[in-house]
């Protein structure tokens, strides 16, 4: 009779702008010392796959490890598994990248390690019926995906013991449903217990088998896995223990266990590991779900009824959060406009090929979604993302040809409501009308980034379990990370506030007269005008290279609405590093009306608190100049934003004083290693006390940005360069 079989499979993944000494960090704690310990017991055979971003990072700073990886192939042990290169969401994408994406990573395969794979890892585990087609068409043959994909489809646990086919349009391939239960098992619980179970499901299904495949940042890199694996043990033990019940089981990699007699036909829903769905709802939504399945859990009905109760999906990640939906908007526009090029055939394809590795590295995963997991609230990851695309933009239009200042009226966000993008050979720029006619994305051109690049407060669902936060030195490595609660610092929920408008510029403000910083910063505060978030009305002048946004509003007062119109024109100019917006404010109630206005601006250089990032007011530093730092500055004109790692600048001038704050966007986020503060960005207001009446009243700004030698020394023309 033939041995009950564990097929194994280990995922390893770096998202692209992670910093070198994270990659160098999980490569030491748990890439090569599994490797290592798994070279030492032969009779336990895997499968692994490896991001391209990964592979690509080892290859250049770790090469021992190809040679490990390639004697381990070599000898049976190792099967390698494919998938998108920079380890996309594969159905987020064109389908005509997510076949380039697998193509690219199948000839980093066969190049380095001389093997053809059928084998796919799909990113996160996120299913869509679709994707056979597409997958099938790519060269892939199998995958695995979550045991939870088929209960929710109505199987039963009992009747996931071996592989399945699913199609679409006839395109056929296997699916191997990965067990949860191994999932929470290894490497967190006992090994006898793991044994155990596998042994009673060998005596309900004889010559059968179990899947597990699972992150290989489990083994070392979550909290106190690399002592509890490693230097406690656990992983050798584990091992040790496959190796000893080799009398009945045997360990094997992916690949042969898909190759096995399907045990049936299945056709799965939408779906992802079941965290991922959770993380993907509405706060609110967050929470019910989370006290239902806990109702479930506590009245022992979860094992029946659980599996018709589930969350959302990733797509509602673009719903959830404008930031993850704009980067995403740009991709499939950068997408779109390179394969516009390349249809029509005037350029190179050589010459298409390095923006296309910039478009397929703005598709990495982990920046358009946010749970424990999720980079959306790493601002290094999202500006690594910006970066790519904003340098593909760039150099599609040197590509193409376009010069001057070009306008473009389209629903860029698809929000239902027309966007206008705005691009020079230095700025691209993206204005919403129908939003309190902001303007929602600044970016460098030459320079490759993107200064509006933050992150709005929100309240997100975990937020309620921060008071039961402990230290992260209390983990003891052996609890799952969906099951601990930990905190980086104290004081975290003091800084719970939650944003009700996208932190973008020119954001159109009036504040009641109490109003000061600190209110501000709270979000406790009134806001008398309907500006933030109505729509403006627009016109595009393209010889004036000018857009203009009016609106018909109103202040409110205790005697009742006071009409105000507001208007601002930004004008662009062909081949500067800066733009003119000209605010023209009117009231026509009688005897006027007296308001306080303000205009928000919000920029992004990443790092809150570093000595190589400074605020300038007119040219000095304030006592505390970083980035996270708050100050009120009465008379001031001009505040800049330095970057000098990156020597980059922006500043904002105004033509008559006024009162300037400047304060941090801090958001607390929850990850891996607990509850954390990031810096988001930076917020700058102009604080004017006016009096509107029908005569005009003009404030004009003028907002460089760009190299920093060449902002500092326009915006503050008089004013010596700060060391």
């Amino acid at each position: 009779m033939s041995k009950f079989k564990l097929a194994f499979g280990i995922h390893n993944h770096q998202p692209v702008g992670n910093f070198a000494a994270v990659f160098e960090d999980a490569h030491q704690k748990a890439y090569l010392p599994f490797l290592n310990l798994l070279s030492e017991h032969p009779e336990v055979r895997m499968s692994l796959h490896q991001s391209g971003i990964l592979w690509n990072w080892q290859k250049s700073s770790n090469p021992d490890y190809f040679e490990i990886v390639s004697k381990m192939v070599d000898s049976g042990q190792l099967e390698l598994m494919t998938g998108g290169f920079y380890e996309p969401i594969l159905c987020s994408i064109p389908e005509r990248d997510a076949k380039g994406q697998i193509a690219l990573l199948n000839r980093f395969l066969t190049d380095n390690f001389h093997v053809h794979t059928d084998g796919l890892w799909l990113t996160e585990r996120i299913w869509e019926p679709h994707l056979p087609k597409l997958l099938v068409q790519a060269g892939v043959r199998y995958l695995p995906v979550d045991d939870t994909h088929f209960i929710y489809a109505g199987f039963e646990l009992s009747q996931l013991t071996g592989p399945f086919v699913t199609e679409s349009e006839g395109y056929a391939l296997r699916l191997l449903p990965i067990q949860k239960r191994l999932r929470y098992l290894i490497p967190f619980g006992e090994i006898e217990d793991i044994i155990a179970e596998l042994k009673k499901q060998a005596e309900q299904n004889p010559g059968g088998m179990a899947v597990y495949a699972d992150d290989g940042e489990k083994f070392g890199v979550w909290p106190g896995t690399h002592k509890h694996c490693y230097e406690e043990g656990w992983l050798a033990r584990f091992f040790e223990a496959l190796e000893n019940e080799s009398d009945w089981l045997e360990v094997i990699p992916l690949r042969e266990a898909a190759m096995a007699e399907p045990v049936g036909r299945a056709y799965l829903p939408t779906a992802s590991y079941e965290e991922m769905l959770h993380w993907s709802l509405p706060p609110s939504a967050f929470l019910e779900y989370e006290n239902f399945t806990d109702w479930l859990k506590g009245c022992g009905k979860a094992d029946r009824y659980g599996r018709f109760v589930r969350g959302g999906h990733w797509r509602g990640f673009l719903a959830k959060y404008e930031e993850s939906n704009l980067m995403h908007k740009k991709m499939q526009r950068i997408s779109d406009l390179l394969s516009d090029i390349e249809q029509a055939g005037k350029i190179d394809p050589s010459d298409l090929q390095p923006i296309r590795e910039r478009l397929y590295a703005a598709q990495c995963n982990c920046t358009y979604w946010h749970g424990v997991f999720g980079g959306l609230y790493l601002p290094h990851l999202r500006q690594a993302v910006y970066k790519h695309m904003v340098k593909a933009a760039y150099e599609l239009r040197q590509l193409a040809g376009t010069t001057g200042v070009t306008f473009e009226e389209t629903d860029y966000d698809l929000d239902g409501y027309t966007e206008i993008l705005v691009e020079s050979d230095e700025l691209g720029a993206v204005i919403h009308p129908s939003c309190g006619g902001r303007l929602t994305e600044l970016c460098l051109s030459r320079h490759g980034f993107n200064i509006t690049d933050t992150l709005s407060r929100r309240r997100e669902g975990y937020h309620l379990k921060l008071d039961q936060a402990i230290s992260p030195d209390k983990s003891d490595g052996q609890t799952s990370i969906h099951d601990q609660v930990l905190a980086k610092e104290e004081g975290l929920k003091d800084l719970l506030v939650e944003d009700w408008y996208l932190k973008r510029c020119f954001v159109d403000h009036f504040l009641s007269g109490e109003v000061n910083l600190e209110k501000f910063q709270s979000n406790r505060f009134g806001e008398e005008g309907d500006f933030v978030l109505e729509p403006y009305q627009h016109k595009i002048e393209t010889d004036a290279h000018t857009v203009t946004l009016s609106r018909n509003g109103f202040v409110r007062r205790p005697d009742g609405e006071m009409p105000v119109t507001v208007s601002k024109c930004f004008r662009f100019d062909a081949d500067a590093d800066w733009f003119d917006v000209q605010y023209v404010l009117t009231s026509t109630a009688p005897g006027g009306v007296d308001v306080d206005f303000a205009v928000e601006n919000n920029f992004n250089f990443q790092a809150g608190h570093a000595i190589d990032r400074y605020v300038l007011v007119d040219g000095r530093r304030p006592e505390d100049p970083y980035l996270d730092s708050t100050g009120t500055h009465l008379q001031g004109q001009t505040i800049g934003l330095v970057d000098k790692y990156r020597s980059l600048a922006v500043a904002v001038a105004s033509n008559r004083p006024a009162e300037i704050w400047h304060l941090p966007i801090l958001t607390v986020s929850l990850s891996e290693g607990g509850f954390e503060k990031g810096y988001q960005g930076t917020t700058l207001v102009f604080r004017y006390r006016l009096h509107l009446t029908a005569k005009p009243t003009t404030i004009s700004f003028r907002v460089h940005a760009g190299q920093m030698k060449s902002v500092l020394s326009k915006a503050f023309a008089a004013v010596e360069l700060p060391g």
